[in-house]
């Protein structure tokens, strides 16, 4: 008779979590024995064993690596196809205690084709990839990287869009700048409003911060001529009017900075800055023709 094990057992053979297998079994990737009214599951060794030798890439995505603290994980199992896009994009998470930090890599299909073959793994680049990071002290909660894989390897680039939620940067660690809201101010698109929200982390939880001379809730508007965004070679969307509002914020912040090189966000007294004509301007909106 075939020696059953029980999930943990299981999990550690893997080298996965047992709520992987879980997963797994609802899924009907790998079905679990149920010994008991209680529904306990039990797994035959020798159909584990089978299991890892014939699903190498399905283990490897739901394995985690441990390293300096952080636990790499993929946040979905490997690449997926890009939305709109010839070539193919894969997620993943390095997390420590409360922290989390996002990364997306995305290949295109031409480079896909050219690697048929060869015998290097496109997997265990993004993974080395965030421990060059870690390693360099780059890395910050609630941040996301994207890269783009060139000559072999990947490159960090700007591209908000694989990563869905708001499009936010550390400022320093436990302070973010964040595009809270994004719409455009005119019925054929010319220019966009995004709001931006100061935050820090108290309790493990991210705050919206209080700044300004009066130390009150406070928001700040970026009005942006989608010219703008043509002209530094993005398209003229909502993601790419955050991106550009989120570099204007962290310019501002640096403003700040005093003789000792100190920055602080009460420093910032304006509520809105205007970026037309090839420059950002304080205390302004955008002229009223790109308003209408």
């Amino acid at each position: 008779m075939d020696k059953l094990i029980d999930i943990n057992e299981a999990a550690a053979l893997i080298k996965v979590n047992p709520e992987t297998l879980r997963r797994w079994d609802r899924e009907g990737k790998l079905v679990a024995i149920k010994v008991n009214d209680r529904g306990d599951r039990r797994y035959k060794e020798d159909d584990i064993l089978e299991f890892v030798k014939v699903n190498p890439k399905l283990i490897q995505y739901s394995q985690v690596v441990k390293y300096k603290g952080y636990s790499i994980a993929w946040y979905s199992e490997g690449y997926a196809s890009m939305t709109g896009n010839f070539g193919v994009i894969g997620k993943v998470t390095a997390e420590k205690e409360n922290e989390w930090v996002g990364f997306a890599f995305a290949v295109s299909g031409l480079s896909l084709f050219a690697r048929t073959g060869l015998k290097d793994d496109l997997d265990n680049l993004p993974i080395e990839k965030i421990k060059e990071y870690i390693d360099k002290n780059l890395v910050n909660d609630g941040d996301t990287f994207t890269f783009e894989f060139e000559n072999g390897k990947f490159r960090e680039v700007q591209n908000p869009n694989w990563w869905d939620g708001k499009y936010s940067k550390t400022l320093t660690p436990g302070l973010r700048i964040e595009a809270y809201a994004t719409h455009p101010v005119s019925i054929k698109n010319q220019a966009w409003r995004v709001i931006l929200q100061f935050k820090s982390k108290e309790n493990n939880l991210w705050l919206t911060n209080t700044f300004g001379p009066e130390h009150k809730l406070h928001e700040y508007f970026a009005w942006i001529d989608s010219n703008e965004l043509l002209k530094k070679g993005f398209s003229n969307t909502a993601k790419n009017a955050e991106m550009a509002a989120v570099d204007f914020g962290i310019n501002r912040f640096e403003e700040t900075k005093d003789k000792n090189g100190d920055r602080d966000i009460t420093r910032i007294s304006e509520n809105n800055s205007a970026f037309y004509d090839g420059k950002w301007t304080k205390d302004s909106l955008l002229p009223d023709k790109l308003m209408s």
